[in-house]
């Protein structure tokens, strides 16, 4: 009947909620458009790369709807100003205008988009480690408590780091003189 069930809702933020809270770094690599749904799905991942042209936006605005939960994701990158330019004029922004304001964190040449998202997804994989899936915990709990409370939750979470195997491995390898080589 062209109406969209309120349960689509609420299994689509759960689904990305599932996405940002992944221990994982999850890379997000655009060309072409990342629009409406496409851009919600960027914005909950950890790393995003795009092309010069690639056309990111959330146009619901325009359907006389709300972009989901991308009002709550897309100011937490750029800024509140500018999200609601985004969201209530319902305009894309092309991919360098993207990186500019820290919407995409890399940028990437389309006739060498695979190689050098590989060379990237390289690059993150090397350092995942028990600090790093700490610190996208924290990073995640930033907006959402007072400095007292999340620097107690930091300091839970650095005493796990510190004692992880992780740990032990990068400070052998700083002391060899060499890349750790981490297990996670």
């Amino acid at each position: 009947a062209g109406e969209t069930p309120h349960q689509y809702y609420e299994n689509w933020d759960r689904a990305l909620r599932i996405l940002e809270q992944s221990e994982k770094i999850l890379i997000c690599a655009m060309q072409g458009y990342s629009l409406g749904g496409g851009l919600q799905l960027a914005l909950a991942c950890d790393i995003r790369i795009a092309t010069a042209d690639c056309q990111l936006g959330l146009p619901a605005i325009k359907e006389g709807i709300i972009p989901g939960l991308g009002t709550l994701r897309l100011s937490r990158y750029i800024g509140l100003g500018r999200a609601k330019w985004m969201t209530l004029s319902g305009e894309n922004i092309d991919g360098r205008r993207a990186y500019e304001i820290g919407m995409v964190d890399h940028l990437v040449k389309l006739d060498s988009f695979d190689e050098e998202v590989k060379t990237l997804v390289e690059k993150y994989s090397r350092v995942c480690s028990e600090g790093t899936r700490q610190s996208k915990i924290l990073l995640n709990m930033s907006f959402d408590m007072p400095h007292g409370q999340f620097f107690e939750e930091y300091l839970r979470r650095q005493r796990m780091a510190l004692q992880s195997p992780d740990h032990q491995e990068a400070m052998a390898a700083y002391r060899e003189k060499r890349e750790p080589v981490f297990r996670s």
